[in-house]
């Protein structure tokens, strides 16, 4: 990914410095390096934004699933045991 990254930035200076017709050579070369080089950390910058975000979504959507399966693993007890315990209950009136 780095070196996409860097292809590209090289890619966009050259664009970048394609319209300044009035630098000169060595001109341009500074310019591109610079662009390149710049346009390489904003690309490292927004990665790593992003893996934050991802990081705080994954703790907050475990937290959650956590949540819910507190609830559903607690519904399904209270369904069983009103399924069961009066099961049991009429069976032992009956004899069973």
């Amino acid at each position: 990914m780095v070196e996409a990254a860097r292809s590209e930035g090289r890619a966009a200076a050259r664009r970048f410095t394609d319209r300044l017709p009035w630098l000169t050579e060595s001109q341009a070369d500074e310019v591109r390096r610079a662009y390149a080089t710049e346009y390489v950390a904003l690309r490292e910058a927004s990665w790593r934004r992003t893996l934050e975000r991802a990081r705080v979504l994954r703790g907050e959507y475990e937290c959650r699933y956590r949540g819910l399966r507190v609830r559903v693993v607690g519904l399904a007890v209270a369904i069983v045991a009103g399924v069961v315990v009066p099961a049991v209950a009429v069976a032992g009136r009956c004899g069973l």
